[in-house]
């Protein structure tokens, strides 16, 4: 299926005006849950890994998210799937850039044995509910943009890669052809009960649909330090503007296994006295903690592989299913900071290699936001 610019611009103009069909946050009084808001920077490369170090794959990423209850509309609320009984929810736009090269970046001819070349240039907007109490999330994303030489990947990788005296990469005019992102993706994660008051461990499951990406997906969440909670928010991020203040009936609606990430000692003493250590936890400004995470995924179909399902113009030269390895095995690991406004994470990403089939490759990811 085909489909001409004109048209991509006019569905463009939709996406933008569902996702902003509200413009007027909502107050809320000092009692009741506040969404967050921040502005985060996010970039992925190999060049911030040491060990497995390698220009290829999944080369370079750029993400920028802003977190506001100005995403907060109906429209937007009704058509991403969420928990519907509880207030803590949080909205979120991000404008994203992502490149794909092949092994061999030298090259000027086709590789077919290789992966293609892929710029990608896309929104997401995202929908986080939480079920504090029971230690269950649910995270809906809808994708929207394009891949291809519109996504300018080119111009930014071989921009790098001057600045910084690398030689330019020489086999983008192969990339895949202009094509339509329009995906949409659903995430539940839940607490496991073997977490404590340092520690928590989750499992969680994906299942991505649309255009571009077709792929489930399975995986163990693990962390251990000074934190907030992972059901609260983004993934705990410390909020400034919330004045969490629990009360002995909110405990009482913990389910058992929640209640294991308050220490022992507390949980032999009343109800009362263990709200105090709850809002005294959620309320820190303080947060440092090692994380680690391993998943195992299936890719039905692979849009930076493949082209998209809806084709602007025919690519240079196609690979069908059977022309690389569906299933990925992906290890991370890293630490987050954390101090009232200011938030870091560095994380470290391992990969199967799914192409030639001769080990794994790497990429690290710097994230620094500003929470306001």
């Amino acid at each position: 299926m085909k489909i001409s610019r004109e048209k991509f611009l006019a569905i463009s103009i939709i996406f933008l005006s569902i996702i902003t069909g509200n413009l007027v946050a909502q107050d809320s009084s000092s009692t009741e849950y506040q969404q967050i808001r921040f502005f985060k920077l996010n970039q992925s490369n190999d060049l911030y890994t040491y060990l497995y170090q390698s220009d290829k794959y999944f080369t370079d990423g750029v993400n920028f998210e802003l977190a506001h209850p100005v995403f907060n509309n109906k429209v937007s609320d009704y058509f991403l799937l969420g928990f519907k009984e509880t207030p803590y929810r949080d909205f979120s736009l991000s404008f994203n850039q992502d490149m794909y090269t092949p092994e061999n970046t030298q090259a000027t001819e086709v590789d077919s044995t290789d992966r293609p070349y892929a710029g990608q240039l896309y929104a997401t907007y995202a929908k986080y509910t939480n079920q504090f109490f029971k230690g269950r999330k649910i995270t809906s994303r809808l994708f929207f943009g394009i891949q291809g030489p519109w996504a300018l990947g080119k111009q930014a990788q071989n921009g790098v890669h001057s600045a910084i005296n690398n030689e330019p990469v020489k086999g983008w005019d192969n990339q895949l052809s202009n094509g339509l992102i329009f995906d949409y993706e659903l995430n539940y994660m839940q607490l496991i009960p073997v977490s404590s008051p340092i520690t928590e461990l989750h499992y969680f499951g994906i299942a991505h649909i649309g255009t571009l990406n077709n792929f489930i997906e399975a995986g163990i969440r693990f962390k251990i330090g000074r934190f907030t909670d992972s059901y609260m928010n983004f993934y705990g991020i410390a909020n400034p503007r919330m004045n969490y203040n629990f009360k002995a009936d909110d405990i009482a609606k913990m389910s058992p296994s929640r209640r294991k990430t308050i220490p022992k000692r507390i949980r032999a003493l009343s109800l009362e006295d263990q709200a105090k250590y709850i809002n005294k936890k959620l309320n820190r400004k303080f947060q440092l903690y090692f994380f680690t995470e391993a998943t195992a995924s299936y890719f039905i179909y692979d849009g930076s592989v493949q082209g998209s399902l809806i084709q602007f113009s025919p690519n240079t030269y196609e690979l069908s299913y059977s022309d690389y390895e569906h299933s990925e095995i992906l290890g991370r690991y890293g630490v987050v900071i954390q101090y009232s406004h200011f938030y870091l994470e560095y994380a470290r990403y391992l990969q199967n290699d799914i192409y030639k089939e001769v080990g794994v490759f790497g990429y690290g990811k710097m994230i620094l936001s500003w929470v306001f």
